[in-house]
């Protein structure tokens, strides 16, 4: 890493006579990197739940079009389908916003104040 040097406790910190975080340094950190595998670890399953979702809707749209043509108590089996489709899209989207409240937000804080320590200790 250019323009880095190792400090106190291991913690990268950003070399003389340069301005600004350093962005390598922060990525790199315990607390950033905690916050990412958190992220990801939500994030793939959603995705994939999602994805999955999408893809059979579209295949019975496809291939099945004498089933979605049918109706179940008067409304066509597609129209269900595409409701199913929004529900999920909101399911996911309130799963996300109550994880990034309580989960991540509070891992993002603490990431930025070591950042900011960080920060502010190479400018002493």
């Amino acid at each position: 890493m250019s323009g880095t040097t190792v400090g106190e406790g291991g913690r990268f910190r950003r070399a003389e006579g340069r301005a600004g975080p350093d962005w390598q340094a922060i990525e790199g950190s315990p607390e950033f990197q905690e916050l990412v595998k958190a992220r990801r670890s939500f994030l793939v399953p959603a995705t994939i739940v999602f994805l999955v979702g999408a893809l059979g809707y579209l295949l019975l749209v496809s291939f099945a079009q004498d089933f979605m043509g049918k109706d179940v108590g008067g409304i066509p089996v597609a129209f269900l389908a595409a409701l199913v489709q929004v529900l999920l899209t909101w399911a996911i989207t309130w799963a996300y916003l109550r994880k990034a409240d309580s989960t991540f937000e509070p891992m993002e804080q603490r990431a930025a104040r070591v950042a900011t320590r960080e920060v502010e200790g190479q400018a002493r």
